[in-house]
C-alpha cells in the first residue's frame, strides 16, 4: 500500500495576476497563472494558496488590490484559496511594529473578502519572508488563521527557540506564544527529479505532510510549471497525495 502524503501547494509574492484579470476582464480560468493552478487541481487534485501583497507597481505604475474585480462567482470546486503576505515586497512584516503589521494585515483581508469572500480564505498563511508574527496572534484568528508556516532554510526559525527549531526539524510543527507554526519543505523552483525525490523521502521518514511552494514571478517560467507537473506526477505514482485544506 501506497504512503498517504498530505500535500500543501502555495504561491507567494502574488499580485500582477489579479490585476491583469481585472484591467483585461479576463476570466480566472483563461489566465495563464490560475489556469495552471486550475490545472493542477484536475490532474492532481491538489488546491492552491496564494499569498498577496497589498500593493505593488505594474508596468511602472502604482497599484493595489483595491483595484481587484470580484470573482466570487468563479470561485466554484474548492480550488483555491487566498491569505495576506506583507503590505508590498520592501516590507516584510518582521522589520514593522506590530501594530503597523495588524494594520497591513486588516488591509489586505478587508480586500481579499470584498472580491473574494471568506469562504476560501486560507488556514494556514506564510508571510513575507517567513515572517514569525506571534504578536499577531488576535489578528491571525480573526480571520480564521490556524498556522503560520517557516522557513525552508536551515536555519528553520529567525525568532523561535532551539527547542521550537528542534521540533521544527523533527516534526515540522511548534508552538511558540499561542501561534502554531509548520515548517516550509521545499520551493518549486529549485526542484529537480533526483535531488528533490532524495530529499523528499528523507522528510518523509519523519512525518506524513509535505508543504511545497513557489513565486508568482517563478511560474511565469514555462520551465518551472512545467517541471513541477512532472515531479506531481511522480509523486503521485509513489505516494497516495492527499491535499489539505489550504
Amino acid at each position: 500500500m501506497k504512503k498517504l502524503v498530505k500535500f500543501h501547494f502555495s504561491v507567494d509574492d502574488v499580485f500582477e495576476s489579479l490585476i491583469e484579470i481585472s484591467d483585461k476582464n479576463i476570466k480566472l480560468k483563461d489566465h495563464w497563472f490560475f489556469s495552471y493552478l486550475y490545472k493542477i487541481y484536475k490532474k492532481f487534485h491538489i488546491r492552491t494558496a496564494i499569498y498577496l501583497f497589498y500593493e505593488s507597481k505594474v508596468k511602472n505604475i502604482h497599484r493595489n488590490l483595491s483595484e481587484v474585480r470580484s470573482i466570487k462567482k468563479e470561485l466554484d470546486e474548492n480550488w483555491l484559496y487566498f491569505g495576506g503576505h506583507a503590505l508590498n515586497f520592501e516590507n516584510p512584516p518582521y522589520k514593522l511594529k506590530p501594530q503597523l503589521q495588524k494594520k497591513h494585515i486588516d488591509k489586505i483581508y478587508k480586500e481579499i473578502i470584498r472580491f473574494a469572500g471568506k469562504r476560501y480564505l486560507a488556514k494556514n498563511v506564510r508571510l513575507h519572508e517567513f515572517s514569525e508574527c506571534y504578536k499577531l496572534k488576535d489578528t491571525l484568528k480573526k480571520y480564521n488563521i490556524k498556522s503560520l508556516f517557516t522557513t525552508d532554510k536551515l536555519v528553520t526559525t529567525y525568532e523561535m527557540t532551539k527547542i521550537n527549531k528542534e521540533e521544527l526539524l523533527n516534526k515540522g510543527l511548534t508552538s511558540f506564544k499561542g501561534v502554531n507554526f509548520v515548517r516550509t519543505d521545499l520551493r518549486v523552483e529549485d526542484m529537480t527529479i533526483k535531488k528533490s525525490f532524495d530529499h523528499i523521502k528523507d522528510i518523509l521518514n519523519n512525518k506524513n505532510t509535505l508543504t511545497v511552494f513557489s513565486h508568482e514571478y517563478e511560474l511565469k517560467k514555462k520551465k518551472c510549471r512545467d517541471n513541477f507537473v512532472k515531479i506531481l506526477t511522480i509523486l503521485n505514482n509513489k505516494y497516495s497525495l492527499k491535499s489539505v485544506l489550504p
